[in-house]
C-alpha cells in the first residue's frame, strides 16, 4: 500500500539584521601611506573590512587570515551589518587571533573621494595603499558583534556605532513524501519513505527571542567580555531604527576598551601591558635643547 501524506517541515531559522542590500564585506591587506612614515617606508600595515556581513563572510575572512600567516595585524571596519550568526563566528575567529579592531574607513589618494577604495588603487596581489579614518565610518546592526571579538576595540566620535532588535527570518517549506508499508498483525509497517516533492509555502520575520537564542547571545557577550546589558539596548530598539552608541556608553559596556580612534590603533606598535593606543602610537617626544646642552655638558 502506498500514501502520500503532506507535512510542514521545522521552519528554518536564519538570524540576520534588518539591513537591506550592500555591498559584501571584502578584506584587504592596507600598506600605510600616511605623511609622517611614507618618505622612511616605515608605515604600518592593517587589514580593511568594510561591506555588509554575509553568510559566507566568516569562511572569506578565515582564508584571508591563513593567507597573512602569523602576521597580528590591525583590523579596520565599517559595515551597515549584516548576519548575526556570521558576525559572531568572525568575532570568534579575530579573538583566537588575538586581533585589534576599530570602527573607521581605508582611503587610498589614488581613488576619488566619493570612492575612498578603488579598483585602479589595487596592486596585483590585492593590496593597496592608504590611510586610515574615522569619520563616517559606521558600524550597525550585527557588526558590532563582530566588533566584539577584537582584543583591543576603538571607536572614535567621528564613527558611529549602533545596534538594533535581531530579526529572525522563518521559512516554511510543504514537503511531499511516498511512504510504502504492510499491514502486520493489524499494524501499520513501514518499508520506505522518499520524498517526492517540496514547494516553498512562505515566509515570515520576527524580532522575539526564544530561550535558546537570548542564551547564545548573552553567553557569546560573556565570553568576549562585553556588558549583557547590551543585549537590553538591542531588545530596545525596533529594526526599522539604529540605537546610537556613544563612546561613554559603549566604555561602560565594555564593547569598546578605551577612546582612541583608527588611525591611532593602526599606527599603535609594541603597545605594553596597561599602555594606551593613543600613548604608543605617539612619537617620543624629541630632547629640548636644554636637555641636550646639559647632556654635552656632563660628557
Amino acid at each position: 500500500m502506498t500514501a502520500v501524506p503532506l507535512l510542514l517541515v521545522a521552519p528554518a531559522i536564519a538570524e540576520a539584521s534588518a539591513v537591506a542590500g550592500g555591498t559584501p564585506m571584502r578584506f584587504l591587506l592596507v600598506h600605510g601611506d600616511m605623511g609622517q612614515c611614507r618618505a622612511d617606508n616605515a608605515c604600518p600595515d592593517w587589514i580593511s573590512a568594510e561591506g555588509q556581513i554575509m553568510a559566507d563572510t566568516p569562511k572569506k575572512l578565515q582564508r584571508f587570515l591563513k593567507r597573512l600567516g602569523n602576521r597580528q595585524l590591525p583590523i579596520v571596519v565599517s559595515s551597515p551589518g549584516g548576519d548575526v550568526k556570521a558576525a559572531m563566528e568572525m568575532a570568534r575567529t579575530i579573538r583566537k587571533q588575538k586581533l585589534s579592531i576599530a570602527v573607521g574607513r581605508t582611503r587610498s589618494r589614488a581613488c576619488s573621494y566619493s570612492e575612498p577604495i578603488c579598483q585602479a588603487a589595487l596592486a596585483e596581489d590585492g593590496s593597496i595603499k592608504g590611510q586610515a579614518y574615522s569619520s563616517g565610518a559606521i558600524c550597525f546592526s550585527a557588526c558590532p558583534l563582530f566588533f566584539a571579538g577584537g582584543i583591543q576595540r576603538v571607536s572614535s566620535p567621528f564613527a558611529l556605532m549602533g545596534v538594533h532588535q535581531i530579526t529572525t527570518t522563518y521559512s516554511e517549506v510543504r514537503v511531499q513524501y511516498r511512504t510504502e508499508y504492510e499491514m502486520v498483525n493489524g499494524r501499520r509497517k513501514v518499508l520506505s519513505r522518499k520524498e517526492i516533492g517540496r514547494k516553498f509555502v512562505g515566509k515570515y520575520d520576527t524580532t522575539k527571542l526564544d530561550k535558546a537564542q537570548k542564551a547564545r547571545l548573552t553567553g557569546f557577550l560573556d565570553k568576549m567580555g562585553i556588558d549583557r546589558g547590551l543585549v537590553d539596548v538591542m531588545l530596545g530598539t525596533e529594526p526599522s531604527g539604529i540605537h546610537l552608541i556613544s563612546q561613554m556608553d559603549a566604555l561602560n559596556l565594555k564593547l569598546t576598551t578605551e577612546l582612541s580612534d583608527a588611525d591611532a590603533l593602526v599606527s599603535a606598535r609594541n603597545c605594553t601591558d596597561g599602555q594606551s593606543i593613543s600613548g604608543c602610537a605617539s612619537p617620543p617626544p624629541a630632547p629640548s635643547p636644554m636637555s641636550s646642552a646639559s647632556a654635552m655638558a656632563g660628557k
